[in-house]
């Protein structure tokens, strides 16, 4: 098992993002013509149901998850009308915008094209959170001239150590329900301010074929004696794709807010990989897809950014996860963008190194990016 110290990670396939620049002030009406545009482009990432091979079955859930991914695409006239309500000319927010049309480019591999459409700065949330070896030898939080806010959290000693400003999500690893071992976990963290939630499981697995077996009423159980004793504290799982394959992700009857009472599920599809020859950024629209057909708000789902790569993980693909270089950031950060605008909190993970492999903390390039993200996205 891989865990919230060496977790296990998913893999990624095609992408776009889909923003545009400002107009004049409009109704909400102009949305459904202005994203026109947005809706084709992103339509035309989603592969044709004759393509759809297997058995009944499969063809029928290949054919479920197409439409859910049309489906999304759609969703930009919604995020339009919520967002940006007034002002013609613009489907999508965006703090760095392009004039329409947005520029092209196309990456082709051996393995796969590659479309990206050039726009947008990511997520909009005011706290940002990276995981691993967050503190050094001397206590210092180290993330946090990156614009880190969030800090990764195993034991109350370290709560003093975080600076104004700086709150706390702290780890448990725990699937038994509120036993003795959860409840003792718990308490020594029950008032004090520092602490925003806690990470409840990394991936579990309801039904233990992948990993140990953690049934959601054990999650539930937990979830609710957090909120019951820790008044305002956020309960969060990053979410496991129990498919065999990450290019056709389903979280289907695993944890949603109605079995778990979890308030927060982190996605993570990582698109940077050796077999693809770069980035397919698909994957991320797609695992925002199956969320939401599995039950989980777009409101609820945290983004969970690839910022690691190389070392001892293998993808599912038969090649390796490999670290982004600044403009592939960027461009994760601009695909998850219009998919999930003001998520709760937004994740890179990692930046500590675990697996001999690269991360943020040793990447400065990633760490503009990141910079750069952290200081101009605001909360809502």
């Amino acid at each position: 098992m891989q865990s919230h110290r060496a977790r296990r990670l998913a893999a990624a396939t095609v992408g776009a993002v889909l923003m545009l620049a400002g107009g004049v002030a409009a109704k909400p009406s102009h949305c459904r013509k202005d994203c026109k545009q947005e809706i084709r482009d992103c339509l035309a990432l989603v592969p044709k149901n004759e393509d759809c091979a297997g058995t009944r079955a499969e063809k029928r859930a290949c054919r479920k998850m197409h439409a859910a991914e049309r489906a999304t695409c759609h969703n930009f006239v919604k995020l339009c009308k919520q967002q940006e309500p007034g002002t013609s000319g613009i489907c999508l927010p965006s703090s760095t915008t392009t004039t329409r049309p947005p520029a092209t480019t196309t990456t082709t591999t051996s393995a796969t094209t590659t479309t990206t459409l050039v726009g947008g700065s990511g997520p909009v949330t005011d706290l940002h959170y990276a995981s691993n070896n967050n503190f050094d030898s001397s206590g210092n939080y180290v993330p946090g001239h990156v614009g880190f806010n969030l800090a990764d959290v195993s034991s109350v000693r370290e709560l003093a150590f975080l600076p104004s400003g700086v709150r706390a999500l702290v780890w448990l690893g725990l699937c038994n329900g509120a036993d003795s071992t959860f409840i003792g976990a718990v308490q020594p963290f029950i008032g004090n301010p520092k602490v925003f939630g806690f990470y409840l499981m990394d991936e579990p697995d309801p039904t233990g074929q992948r990993v140990p077996l953690c049934p959601a009423a054990s999650l539930m159980a937990e979830s609710d004696w957090i909120h019951a004793h820790v008044p305002g504290a956020k309960t969060f799982i990053v979410m496991l794709n129990v498919n065999t394959t990450s290019t056709a992700p389903t979280y289907a009857n695993t944890y949603n807010p109605g079995n778990s009472h979890i308030d927060l599920y982190g996605l993570d599809p990582y698109p940077c990989r050796t077999e693809v020859g770069g980035c397919d950024y698909r994957m991320i629209i797609v695992a925002v897809a199956a969320a939401e057909a599995a039950g989980i708000p777009r409101d609820s789902i945290v983004p969970v950014y690839q910022a690691f790569g190389g070392g001892g993980w293998s993808d599912d693909g038969g090649g390796q996860y490999t670290l982004p270089t600044a403009s592939q950031e960027r461009q994760i950060l601009a695909t998850w963008g219009p998919l999930v605008p003001n998520p709760v909190f937004d994740y890179a993970y990692s930046w500590g190194t675990q697996n001999s492999d690269q991360a943020l903390e040793g990447s400065t390039a990633l760490q503009a990016v990141f910079s750069a993200h952290n200081a101009t996205s605001a909360g809502p």
